[in-house]
Order: C-alpha cells, then sequence, then structure tokens
C-alpha cells in the first residue's frame, strides 16, 4: 500500500507544523495595523425591507430601521458613543465671531440628517442584506485558504496572525461576541502521549481501542467545522463506570465548547446555532422523553458533515430565524436511544465498564481533569498547527481502512478519529506502518463493509420478515417464513406437513411465492415467473397477510415494499404475478438475500 504523492507532501510538512502567535498567558498578539481616519468605524451590510444592516464600531451586527438611524441615541449607539469619525464626516457648524472681527464657523456636533442619509446611501450601495452575507459567530471555521479560522470573540486567528472581530475574509464577517476561551502555542508531543496513558489506564472500556476513539473525537473537536467530517460520539456506562468524570475530563480538554445536561433539539439549536464548536451534552438519552432523545440524535446526521445543519425557525413575531449547527457532538448517557443504521455510521459507540474489583481511580480521574485543563490550549494549539497533516494523515488512514474492507462512510468516520488521535501523539505524517497502527489502534470500533450491510434497513426489514411465525394447517404449530422458504425451496429433510408443496401452498396464503431454481413451469403448466436464475420468492404488493408481518415495527405502511426494493436482487415485475390465487404487482428477490450463504454468515460473525 503505497501512496507516492501523500509521502512526498508528508516530508515536506514533516516537523514544519504551522504556528500562530501568542504571548504568555495565550493573550493574542494582534498585529498593528495602519489606521485610516478617514474609514468609517461602521460598516455596512445591505439593506431589506426598510431595515439596514451594519457591523458596529465593535464589529457586532446590528439593525436599524430608517427612524432609528434618524435618531440621535439609536445612530450613536453604532459608535458606541463616539461622535468623532461623524464629526469629521459630517459636521454641523456654528457661525462664531475671529478676534480680528471677521466671521468663522466651528464644527460642534454632527448633521444627524446627513449622516443617517450617507449611511442609508451605503447600505444601498452594498445591495440587499441576505443569507449571501456571511456572519461568523465564535468557533472553529473554515478561513482563507482553507485553514481554520479561530473566531474567539473579540479576536479572530485567520492564518497565523491574530485580528480583531469584524474584520473580513471575502464573503465571511467575523462579528464581535464576549471573549472566549482561545488556542496555546502547540505543545510537544509527550503532552498528548500523557493524556492518552491517563485515559487507557484510569478507565475500563468495553472495546479496546477506547482510548484511541477519545483521542480522535479530541483532535477532532480542535478543528470544528474546519474540517469536512466531524465524529460524534455516544459514551455510555452504568453507573460508577467513571462516565462523568471522562466527561469532565473532555470538558477541561476543551477550551471552547458547549456543555448542557438537560435540552433538547430545538433548544441546542438555539443555544449553539451559528457557533461551530464542540457540544457536549449529558443525560441525553436518559430521561422520559425517548422521541425528543431521538430528535436529538438525528440533529447529528447532518452537523456532522460538509456544511453542518443548516436550516429556518419559525419564531413568535413569525419572521423566523436561519439555524446553523456544526462541529462535533459528544452525548453521554447509560443507555443510547434506539439507534438507525445511519446514526452507527456517524456515532463512536464508546461503551465504559465499571472498575475492576478493589480499584478506585477517582483520585487518577481527578487528576487527568487538572492535567486537561492545564494543557487543553496548547493541545489545542497542537491541532491547529497539524492541519495539514492531519488530513494527508486521513487520506492515508482511510485507504487503510479501505483494504481493511471499510466502506465510504465507516472509512470516514474511522478515518476521522484516527487522524485525529495521530496528530496529537505523533509526529509527522504515518507511512504504511503508521496506517497499519492507526487502523489497528482503533480495534473493536472500526465496521467492516459485510457489519454495515447486516445493519441495513433492507437486511433488517428481511430478518423481520423471516422471524415472522405463522400457523401450519389444522394445527396449533407455528413456523417462521424462513424456515417455510427453506422446505419450499427443497429443505433436504422434512415433514409431511412441511413438504415443499405444504410449505408454498401456505406461504402463498402470506403473499410469498417461492420459486426453485429447477423449476421451469407451474402444476397447470404455466412458465413460472422469475427475475433471475436460482431459489427466489415473490412478494405481493397488496396481500393483507404479508402487510400484518410488519405491523407496529419500523416497516409499517408501504415502507416494507421500499425496503425489499432495495435489497441488492430485488426486481419490479413489469406485469401481474399469480400468488396464492390472485395476480398483481410483485417483487423478486433471490434467495441470496433471504438466505446468506454460510460464509458470508462466518464472515458476519467475525
Amino acid at each position: 500500500m503505497t501512496d507516492e504523492p501523500a509521502r512526498l507532501i508528508g516530508q515536506a510538512v514533516r516537523g514544519a507544523d504551522r504556528g500562530f502567535r501568542v504571548i504568555d498567558g495565550g493573550v493574542p498578539q494582534v498585529p498593528a495595523e495602519p489606521v485610516d481616519p478617514d474609514a468609517c468605524p461602521v460598516r455596512p451590510l445591505g439593506h431589506l425591507a426598510g431595515i439596514f444592516h451594519f457591523l458596529d464600531a465593535r464589529g457586532q451586527k446590528r439593525e436599524l430601521s430608517a427612524r432609528q438611524l434618524g435618531s440621535r441615541h439609536d445612530l450613536l449607539s453604532l459608535f458606541h458613543g463616539d461622535d468623532s469619525w461623524l464629526r469629521r464626516a459630517h459636521p454641523k457648524y456654528k457661525e462664531v465671531d475671529q478676534p480680528d472681527g471677521s466671521k468663522g464657523k466651528i464644527v460642534v456636533d454632527f448633521a444627524i440628517n446627513v449622516a443617517a442619509a450617507a449611511l442609508q446611501r451605503d447600505c444601498a450601495a452594498v445591495g440587499l442584506f441576505g443569507d449571501h452575507v456571511v456572519l461568523r459567530l465564535p468557533g472553529i471555521w473554515a478561513g482563507p485558504e482553507g485553514l481554520p479560522a479561530v473566531h474567539c470573540g473579540d479576536k479572530v486567528l485567520l492564518g497565523a496572525d491574530w485580528h480583531d472581530a469584524g474584520v473580513r475574509t471575502g464573503s465571511q464577517y467575523w462579528t464581535a461576541a464576549p471573549p472566549t476561551a482561545r488556542p496555546q502555542a502547540g505543545c510537544p508531543i509527550a503532552v498528548g502521549l500523557d493524556l492518552q496513558a491517563r485515559l487507557r489506564d484510569y478507565w475500563n472500556y468495553a472495546a479496546p481501542g477506547g482510548p484511541i476513539a477519545v483521542m480522535g473525537l479530541i483532535g477532532n473537536a480542535y478543528l470544528g467545522a474546519s474540517i469536512n467530517w466531524r465524529p460524534a460520539a455516544f459514551v455510555t456506562g452504568d453507573t460508577g463506570s467513571g462516565k462523568s468524570t471522562l466527561q469532565k475530563v473532555l470538558r477541561a480538554v476543551l477550551p471552547m465548547h458547549f456543555f448542557t445536561n438537560d435540552t433538547t433539539k430545538a433548544g441546542l439549536e438555539q443555544a449553539i446555532g451559528g457557533r461551530a464548536m464542540p457540544a457536549l451534552i449529558d443525560e441525553a438519552s436518559d430521561r422520559a422523553d425517548r422521541d425528543g432523545a431521538r430528535r436529538l440524535v438525528d440533529l447529528v446526521l447532518s452537523a456532522s458533515g460538509d456544511e453542518g445543519t443548516k436550516g429556518t425557525r419559525g419564531t413568535i413575531d413569525g419572521r423566523g430565524r436561519n439555524i446553523e449547527v456544526s462541529g462535533s457532538i459528544l452525548m453521554f448517557s447509560i443507555n443510547p436511544p434506539e439507534l438507525e443504521p445511519q446514526h452507527l455510521g456517524r456515532f463512536a459507540m464508546i461503551e465504559l465498564k465499571g472498575a475492576h474489583a478493589g480499584v478506585d481511580h477517582r483520585a487518577q480521574h481527578d487528576a487527568a481533569a487538572r492535567f486537561a485543563q492545564a494543557n487543553g490550549r496548547a493541545l489545542w494549539g497542537r491541532a491547529l498547527a497539524g492541519f495539514e497533516r492531519y488530513h494527508l494523515a486521513l487520506a492515508r488512514f482511510r485507504e487503510g481502512l479501505g483494504a481493511a474492507g471499510c466502506g465510504p462512510r465507516e472509512m470516514d468516520q474511522a478515518g476521522a478519529l484516527i487522524a485525529g488521535w495521530w496528530i496529537l501523539t505523533h509526529e509527522g505524517v504515518p507511512d504504511d506502518r503508521g496506517v497499519k497502527e492507526g487502523v489497528g489502534a482503533l480495534d473493536g470500533l472500526v465496521r467492516r463493509s459485510v457489519d454495515v450491510r447486516a445493519e441495513s434497513r433492507p437486511l433488517r426489514c428481511v430478518q423481520h420478515l423471516l422471524a415472522s411465525l405463522v400457523k401450519m394447517y389444522r394445527s396449533t404449530d407455528q413456523e417462521t417464513i424462513g424456515t417455510l422458504l427453506h422446505y419450499a425451496w427443497g429443505a433436504s429433510e422434512y415433514e409431511e406437513t412441511r413438504s415443499p408443496h405444504a410449505a408454498n401452498e401456505l406461504l402463498q396464503r402470506y403473499g410469498i411465492r417461492p420459486v426453485r431454481a429447477d423449476q421451469a413451469v407451474d402444476r397447470q403448466g404455466r412458465p413460472v415467473p422469475r427475475k433471475a436464475d436460482g431459489d427466489g420468492a415473490w412478494f405481493s404488493n397488496a396481500n393483507p397477510e404479508l402487510a400484518a408481518q410488519f405491523n407496529g415495527t419500523p416497516f409499517d405502511g408501504a415502507r416494507w415494499r421500499y425496503e425489499l426494493g432495495r435489497l441488492e436482487t430485488a426486481r419490479l415485475s413489469t406485469g401481474n404475478v399469480r400468488i396464492g390465487g390472485h395476480a398483481g404487482r410483485a417483487v423478486w428477490v433471490s434467495r441470496s438475500d433471504l438466505d446468506p450463504p454460510e460464509d458470508a454468515q462466518e464472515e458476519n460473525s467475525e
């Protein structure tokens, strides 16, 4: 497994992580920039429906009506009470007597109406205000040239330099907000290895790759929305497993984050909307509102990839508001809600087990939290400085995961976790040996393609149907549909009541018509309909007994027909198919999807 371009680029960047300027205490050095005294400190953003939009003198988003612009107090609020520019640009004069007896003028104020009109013209020149104007709130975003832009409220890290909030890059305006935590210069590799050792030695994980996954989550969380795939996690564990103390460590090691222990999907959208930062949610599914927990989980589906969650929500005044949620979401609960396959592709399921008998790591847990608090900003700086290495490592790990039998979605998820772990605990870019180490490090948490297929909705639908029990003729005995299909295709051993003919007749009552590989005509001499060679079965679209097998399941209504149609061998009939005395449309499914071969079952069990 080689990748020559990645190897050469890796050699070029090895040991040359990007740095940025800090002084003691992590306070950024803002480079001195020339101030144009003639430039208006208020930036017009446009207008819409009689409302004029600005960034005020401190870079905050403001909107004023024409009437408010004509109010001295409202107008001055845009300039934070400093009217010096207004006096220079729109002076109001007063005539005074000069010592020589002539008349002169002095500036005594600014002309409110003239200033208001000028600001309206400036907004009109910019154009209509809309979604094309991107206003960034605190968080870690994709900045110029694709590098992370760290918005810390009052300062913004762009490239290697810090700038005052309110600065513009392209279509993005970095609006001012209350100051947040900010990164320090990157720490040496020993700090990341020390944290990893603490996570490994003082918590008991159900899967060996648990501590590596936690380190990977931390590394990805530091990069926020600047990366295309942001792994989420569900940390579960019984009382006494250390789940709460692990959460405490993660909150300490992530200087910029959002935390809640009582929220809804709507509450989370409102709390972190427009901010790109990790969100930690405690008791995410332990409350009675299981539907609410499921909606929270659904939020992760869009927040974890590409541009994150974007949408519009109604407000009391009927105007609506845009919401945007982007970043890693880490959820903690004793039991996760019921997860669909699409959720599993985005969540790292990290299960904690109780400590071994007689072992108490509480003191070590507290020490780990203090260590995380002391080194979180420096680890954040290390991750930011290793941004280029992250992407090179991700490409190599995706390649290795693909060779190990992972599908594209799992390559994204597991690859991002391993790359996040790598930049915190390794130098350079992984070579072939490093790729093997990384893929193996996530032992127990990497899902192969065969596992993903087994968890897919179509196969779950088939498994439910095959396990459904039906009553035998003139008997209180019951048998599964899967077993009856086995008899109908010609099982080597069967009783008279379970002969191929008896099984076939019973299944047709339920809208299922088995077809054997050697069957060319039916008992009336008519050609047997089929869509492929080999054994298979037709499933009626309109049989009520068949539809009833899915009542109260995720496949009720017409969903089961849709899921059957998604199977690899499924084919819709082009005409009517006779099943149990009734003719109608049906779906053909080959035996390979209904009765997987033994080698596939063994592979799945591994």
